[in-house]
């Protein structure tokens, strides 16, 4: 009778077993990003505008082996019929989605201007995190939105991106052109100014307790 040459080694099972495991282990780390269609308080609709930035994010925090974010159809026939205000819906949302992170916010329009406020919501944490830009006419707001979905790469995930370099490069040269103008103003009013940047960070969401 042949012998077979097939050996049981315990090191050789648990590596098979690992072997296995590792994909789904890294599939685990991908976080799924929800981005919920921005509420608009304009003049006129703005539809173009509302499509636009779903789209925006959906392209910006796609993070291959990071970041997925739902599809906005998806996202859309998951909450087709919600009516309640998307500031007590989000553990709503949570719950329809199955998504780690749920992006909302607004678009307010005043006097020609628009403030775009966004918040990321951490649902397994139970925090969030707030963004806010301001446009001077309709032809800006792709522009400054771009700039939130930067300030989230970094702020969020760590993710340094060529706007993300555009907005540091920004506030760096004007810092210089600050301390040009008037070092010892400066200085007199912030002794710390070399330390000092945008005040972003999580903060706690009440709603979940």
């Amino acid at each position: 009778m042949k012998k077979s040459n097939l050996i049981y080694s315990p090191a050789l099972a648990i590596l098979v077993c690992l072997t296995f495991m590792l994909p789904q282990s890294r599939a685990s780390q991908v976080k799924t990003i929800a981005v919920i269609p921005f509420e608009i308080n304009a003049s006129k609709d703005m539809p173009h505008v509302s499509q636009g930035l779903v789209n925006m994010f959906y392209a910006r925090l796609s993070w291959q082996d990071h970041t997925w974010v739902m599809p906005p159809s998806q996202v859309n026939k998951k909450i087709a019929g919600l009516d309640e205000p998307q500031s007590v819906q989000i553990q709503t949302l949570s719950q329809k989605l199955d998504s780690d992170y749920i992006l909302t916010g607004s678009i307010t329009e005043l006097a020609g201007s628009f403030s775009i406020d966004a918040r990321i919501f951490d649902m397994a944490n139970k925090r969030y995190m707030a963004f806010f830009e301001q446009s001077d006419n309709g032809d800006e707001l792709i522009a400054k939105l771009d700039r939130i979905a930067a300030a989230i790469n970094k702020k969020v995930f760590d993710r340094t991106t060529l706007t993300w370099d555009q907005i540091e490069q920004e506030q760096q040269a004007a810092i210089n052109d600050a301390k040009r103008k008037n070092p010892e103003y400066l200085m007199q009013q912030n002794p710390q100014w070399q330390k000092t940047e945008e005040k972003v960070g999580w903060k706690v969401w009440k709603y979940l307790f």
